[in-house]
């Protein structure tokens, strides 16, 4: 997992230099909500292309979607039926502290996190059961500090 980790980081944080170049006034304009959308795509297509190579043996399969500013990263993984509460929660927790603060600190300079985009980590098992779901925004990030 935690190559796909960094494969992640890495798509995010060369769209968000690119983002930088183009953006300066503090309100957004709709043709900076469209330019970050198209960056929230372009992310998306990126880690797609990327997929195969995130693979392993937990991991069956692993896409991203975008959806207006929120990349969707959506993973399925080779994990039993039917677990209890208690142990998706602690699953939540152990794949929240190992997110967020890699998330947080590719985004610290990028100008789109700051005015909106914001990813989303959905992990099920093969049985279509929800494993986790992550947000990470700047809220999040702030609440890390």
């Amino acid at each position: 997992m935690k190559n796909r980790t960094f494969n992640t980081l890495r798509v995010i944080s060369i769209f968000a230099a690119i983002f930088f170049l183009y953006s300066n006034a503090n309100a957004l304009t709709p043709s900076q909500i469209k330019q970050i959308e198209g960056i929230a795509q372009e992310i998306a297509t990126q880690y797609n292309n990327n997929a195969s190579s995130m693979t392993d043996e937990m991991t069956v399969s692993t896409r991203a979607v975008a959806v207006s500013r929120n990349v969707i990263f959506q993973n399925v993984l080779r994990v039993k039926k039917g677990l209890s509460k208690s142990q998706l929660r602690e699953y939540q927790n152990a794949v929240r502290q190992e997110m967020v603060p890699g998330v947080c600190r590719q985004n610290a300079n990028n100008p789109a996190f700051d005015r909106g985009l914001f990813y989303t980590f959905v992990y099920i098992n093969t049985y279509g059961e929800k494993l986790a779901e992550i947000v990470i925004d700047k809220e999040t990030c702030e609440r890390l500090n």
